[in-house]
């Protein structure tokens, strides 16, 4: 007897009365909850999303999904569409590099990845209003995982998901046929980008105490395509919502220092 996986739509910490402008598309991903509910796999029309095309580490032209501006070095065009993404080492740099999309309107759906906390997500501008998370998909995974890609932009696959190559090679099949994007956070045979977070460091406090402003990492990227040649980027991870120095407002614009994180 298969366990029916438990999917949870995030609340946000505020509501805004902001909706979403492609009713379509929250339609589609509210289906595929519900599908993902049940452990079967019901496909869904695809909608068509107008965009600019940009290539993919392949050479594919697929839409554009960007990130934000000082993560732009480790993904040139984006997000990859119909792609996999593998980001290991760092949440903090998985939930930045999701930020951008989700704020322009993508339906995000963590599976398998307890260990993401939602607070952190809305923290740096993930849109929990569209956000889904399934703690423990069970033996079912490959199907819950399926079902969800036919209403989902973008999936987070974490380490509680258990797969068999052969259920990796359908769903980024699957994956390529929405023009979604599959991020995972384990290692992914094939990914078309793989992102590993080697050390960085936060500053801001003083002497012990005080705000954590800034949050460097230094990634290995590595891949197919374009990512071919691996090549190690330094890059600075958004705070908070707040945009890294680098991109900062003028003296005197600065947003609230509460977005910040508190040392004491």
């Amino acid at each position: 007897m298969s366990v029916v996986p438990e999917v949870r739509p995030v609340p946000s910490p505020s509501r805004t009365g902001h909706a979403t402008p492609h009713g379509d598309r929250r339609s589609r991903a509210l289906a595929a909850l519900r599908a993902a509910e049940q452990g079967s796999v019901r496909p869904a029309q695809h909608e068509s999303r107008p965009s600019v095309p940009v290539p993919a580490p392949d050479g594919r032209a697929t839409p554009a999904r960007p990130v934000h501006p000082a993560l732009a070095p480790l993904l040139p065009g984006g997000l990859p569409s119909g792609g996999v993404l593998t980001v290991q080492g760092s949440t903090s740099l998985l939930l930045a590099l999701l930020a951008t999309a989700s704020r322009d309107g993508a339906w995000v759906a963590f599976v398998g990845a307890p260990a993401v906390g939602m607070l952190a997500a809305a923290d740096v501008g993930i849109s929990l209003e569209r956000t889904a998370v399934v703690p423990d998909p069970g033996p079912d995974a490959p199907a819950v995982l399926a079902a969800l890609l036919d209403g989902m932009d973008v999936l987070v696959v974490g380490p509680r998901t258990a797969l068999a190559d052969a259920d990796r090679r359908r769903l980024a099949a699957r994956t390529r046929q929405r023009d979604a994007v599959l991020v995972t956070t384990e290692r992914w045979p094939g990914a078309h980008v793989v992102l590993d977070a080697r050390g960085g460091a936060w500053s801001g406090a003083d002497a012990g105490a005080g705000w954590l402003r800034r949050r460097t990492l230094s990634v290995l990227r590595t891949g197919r395509g374009a990512a071919a040649r691996p090549v190690e980027i330094d890059v600075e991870v958004p705070v908070g919502g707040d945009v890294p120095s680098a991109f900062a407002a003028p003296a005197g614009r600065r947003g609230a220092p509460g977005r910040d994180l508190r040392v004491a």
